[in-house]
């Protein structure tokens, strides 16, 4: 309690990240897995960012946080935000986990950082910034079907870069919702089935879903348990 209070205090007023027990993991325990966006909208602060990567040094867990289009111009965040969690991984002589790897085990004291949808051009911009601090991410990506022959070189180059390549749907469909409307059965078919199988046939091998806006439900965790490992969803449908 006594480490906590002290990173409290360094984090300052926003505490959010540094108080959330849902956003850190110890790996292939959890079915469930639930990240926080560090995307602007969501003004996560610098010191609130440090603070986590502190506490998951102190307690050895995994720290999960996410973004999507890492953009100076329109994008979701700042660059400059993404490069500050990556130097504060290595200040504190912590490491990087990409999601397969916590489906198979503990990686203690660490950030696993990962990015949202299709942006292959933004993403593709932050290799330098990934190699320079060794960094390994995860990427969920949406709308595979969908994409040119270009971004799929550019995923598979992120692919070869060591980064973790995972799904995130077809449509991007609000999955609780859909589910309730048309059935599980019918979302899977819809939403995961399609998109899943062009990434596979690409060569491809994603066993780790990222929920479309974070939202889950029971009925949608168990249908989609036959098809990966672990599911990520974000901190406010953690729990339900």
């Amino acid at each position: 309690m006594r480490a906590l209070a002290v990173i409290l205090l360094v984090a300052g007023c926003d505490a959010t990240l540094v108080e959330d027990d849902n956003i850190y993991t110890r790996g292939a325990p959890d079915f469930v897995m639930c990240g926080m966006s560090i995307d602007d909208k969501n003004s996560a602060s610098v010191d609130a960012i440090g603070g986590a990567l502190e506490r998951a040094r102190i307690d050895g867990t995994t720290v999960q946080l996410y973004a999507h289009r890492p953009d100076d111009t329109g994008g979701t965040v700042e660059p400059a935000i993404i490069e500050l969690a990556l130097a504060g991984v290595v200040e504190r002589g912590m490491g990087f986990a990409t999601y397969s790897e916590l489906a198979q085990r503990e990686v203690p004291g660490s950030l696993a950082l990962s990015f949202d949808d299709h942006n292959l051009e933004s993403w593709t911009a932050l290799r330098p910034m990934f190699a320079h601090y060794n960094a390994r991410v995860t990427f969920f990506v949406s709308g595979f079907p969908f994409l040119t022959e270009a971004e799929r070189a550019q995923l598979h180059q992120l692919a070869a870069d060591g980064h973790d390549i995972e799904y995130h749907s077809t449509n991007h469909f609000h999955a609780s919702q859909y589910a309730a409307d048309h059935g599980a059965a019918a979302y899977v078919a819809d939403d995961i089935v399609p998109g899943l199988e062009a990434m596979r046939a690409d060569g491809f091998a994603p066993t780790i879903f990222a929920y479309p806006f974070g939202e889950r439900s029971s009925v949608t965790d168990e249908a989609l348990r036959p098809h990966f490992a672990h599911l990520r969803a974000i901190r406010s449908s953690c729990p339900y």
